[in-house]
């Protein structure tokens, strides 16, 4: 069935001999079987499945990242306009505090000379006390605050870079994970044409659906919101999944469905686990078309439920956006109504 042995995922460990090993000591090395045509697509398909859960997890990092940026900036305003606020309130105190020195005893003789008693001048002495007491104070509140906003842009920093790491450390996975697809996908290669269809060839839903060869399309009744969203959903069949891609010449799961509400006027988080928050719980029951249906918790994957027990969604690295039925997805998770 294979042209030449390809063995892949496997190593084969040889005990080096030292120099001085007798003959009839050594071991001779067992040689590794080739994978199995079984063996190379449940491969492909783990590793699809892996993929995804790898890009939906980049999808809500880059997300992460861009919130904790805006965070940078909130806090780096917050701290410029305390160190503002605190320069105004140090220059005034200076102002005040040089006014008051250079006509201090001027102020006290003539508080005295025009005081009708000594409790009228011993309370204008006190308030002239009391404004330099406040300009002291605005200038500590000042200072605190600065305080507290420069420790909060520092805290939003560090949580940005943790962000950026994360999101730097999941591209360096997606990367090898795509090294290993390709060294599957090779190997896949060189087997019969048979096997590789079966492995490509999508399992059809199960009758009485209805669906068209052609357009892997199905026809159901929808309106408003969810119908706009499902029939944008549906201009998109036949377009190729690619990782992070939110449209409109390919996409990834939750790219597809942000897409396809977003014409209806939702704004969805590009992200699976992200739109597992939106909205409201929906029970497997009472799904209705345009219900956004989960896989795996937190999800990984995310589909547009259209009716009949048929979803449309972007599968996986190498597929296309396509209609299948919701019962032959595995890991249901849940589902929610959005519009």
């Amino acid at each position: 069935m294979i042209g030449s042995v390809v063995v892949l995922g496997a190593a084969v460990l040889v005990a080096p001999l030292a120099a001085h090993a007798l003959p009839h000591l050594a071991t001779p090395a067992v040689a590794a079987k080739p994978l199995t045509t079984a063996q190379v697509t449940a491969k492909l398909r783990s590793l699809a499945k892996s993929s995804e859960q790898l890009s939906e997890q980049l999808n809500q990092a880059k997300i992460d990242t861009a919130n904790a940026q805006r965070q940078v900036v909130t806090a780096t305003r917050t701290a410029n306009l305390a160190q503002q606020k605190l320069q105004t309130a140090q220059q005034q105190l200076a102002i005040s505090l040089a006014s008051q020195y250079k006509s201090a005893s001027f102020s006290r003789t003539v508080a005295l000379l025009s005081a009708n008693s000594t409790d009228n001048y011993l309370q204008t002495v006190q308030t002239m006390n009391l404004l330099t007491e406040h300009q002291g104070e605005v200038a500590t509140m000042a200072a605190n605050a600065i305080s507290a906003a420069n420790a909060a842009t520092a805290r939003a920093k560090a949580a940005a870079a943790a962000a950026s790491q994360k999101q730097a450390d999941l591209l360096k996975r997606q990367h090898a994970l795509n090294a290993q697809v390709t060294k599957y996908k090779a190997l896949l290669a060189t087997l019969t044409a048979a096997e590789r269809a079966k492995y490509f060839t999508p399992t059809p839903p199960p009758a009485p659906q209805v669906v068209n060869q052609v357009f892997n399309t199905v026809t159901v009744s929808a309106s408003g919101d969810a119908g706009t969203a499902i029939s944008v959903a549906k201009a998109q069949l036949g377009k190729p999944y690619q990782w992070g891609a939110a449209g409109p010449d390919s996409f990834d799961c939750s790219g597809l469905t942000s897409y396809a509400w977003g014409h209806a006027g939702v704004s969805l988080p590009h992200s699976a686990a992200g739109q597992q928050g939106m909205g409201a719980s929906v029970a497997q029951s009472d799904l209705q078309p345009g219900d956004l249906v989960f896989f795996g918790s937190p999800a990984y994957h995310v589909a547009l439920y259209i009716g009949d027990g048929m979803i449309i969604h972007a599968p996986t690295s190498g597929d296309v956006v396509k209609i299948v039925s919701l019962s032959s997805m595995p890991d249901y998770s849940g589902a929610r109504r959005v519009g």
